[in-house]
């Protein structure tokens, strides 16, 4: 008898992504203890534990690697599968208009496209920025928005796409990068340069605003390269998607640190109108999405503890 169902598969994979509990079960919409008690489950009945649990991060063991690798075959191939036979019922024509609320995705957006025409080369497809979630989708601007937000409207139904840590990033001879982390206290003193206003910026209501603070200056930059320009050249620092800016610093151009001790993530999500019936091509849009390789946080982290 089989001992593991598609959930338990789910959870290891999410786990692993993660490397976090907490993270994990937002990824999975579910709370943390329903989340640690599906992993005990899987654990007893497979007889052996899965990971080693840490103060900083859940490590899988040799058994939990092999099981990882077996989650990420089964998932993908159902996936297929599932597309494949909702193809061959339903069709492949139609339009797919998708929303962000995060000009950096637009880094990665193109490619999921470029790879959702070869699937698809008979949908039409638009993309755009989302300025409000709710208008947005009950205006039938989108048919549903990317969005790292919750949406706890009752009318919206969300499908979560990846974790996401945030990172501050600044000059490579700026003094903060000498910190493991830089904590909201330690930015008063500089020019914050961001791609939303204030009223509109996530990271900064909650997180100066919360805590009732404010930097030095509030700069708004819409477009994401022209922060990036300005960060390395000194005239400020940003708060970004670590994987929006992988190749500045990979290349030396950048600093980044955590912000907090503890990091700030978001499980982004695909989020639609409740009543709004999920097609098989907007199914396969948010397969792509969640199989894109976007995070690579270990290159930061590893950085910062060295110090």
């Amino acid at each position: 008898m089989l001992q593991l169902e598609i959930k338990h598969l789910k959870l290891i994979r999410s786990i692993a992504d993660t490397g976090n509990m907490t993270r994990a079960a937002e990824h999975l919409f579910l709370s943390q203890s329903a989340l640690s008690q599906q992993l005990k489950e899987m654990e007893n009945r497979l007889g052996t534990m899965l990971f080693t649990r840490t103060k900083k991060k859940m490590i899988l063991t040799a058994t939990g690697k092999k099981l990882l690798e077996t989650a990420i075959d089964v998932i993908d191939t159902l996936e297929d599968l599932e597309i494949e036979i909702a193809k061959s019922v339903s069709g492949d024509s139609g339009e797919l208009k998708v929303g962000t609320q995060c000009l950096f995705c637009y880094k990665w957006l193109p490619k999921v496209f470029r790879q959702f025409q070869k699937n698809y080369p008979n949908i039409l497809f638009d993309m755009g920025t989302s300025h409000s979630l709710k208008r947005d989708l009950e205006k039938q601007s989108f048919d549903l928005v990317i969005t790292g937000a919750p949406a706890n409207d009752k009318f919206f139904q969300s499908y979560p796409l990846f974790y996401d840590q945030m990172v501050c990033i600044m000059e490579v001879n700026h003094p903060l990068s000498e910190r493991n982390y830089v904590e909201f206290e330690s930015l008063l003193g500089e020019c914050l340069i961001a791609h939303k206003e204030k009223a509109k910026n996530q990271i900064y209501q909650q997180g100066f605003q919360f805590a009732k603070l404010e930097p030095r200056q509030y700069m708004v930059i819409e477009q994401p390269q022209a922060i990036i320009e300005m960060v390395a050249a000194g005239f400020g620092i940003s708060i970004v998607p670590q994987w929006s800016v992988n190749k500045p610093l990979e290349s030396g151009k950048l600093i980044a640190r955590p912000v907090t001790r503890k990091g700030i993530g978001y499980t982004w999500q695909a989020t639609m109108l409740k009543n709004a019936p999920l097609t098989v091509f907007q199914k396969t849009f948010i397969s792509l999405v969640t199989r894109m390789p976007l995070l690579n946080h270990n290159n930061i982290i590893r950085a910062a503890n060295s110090l």
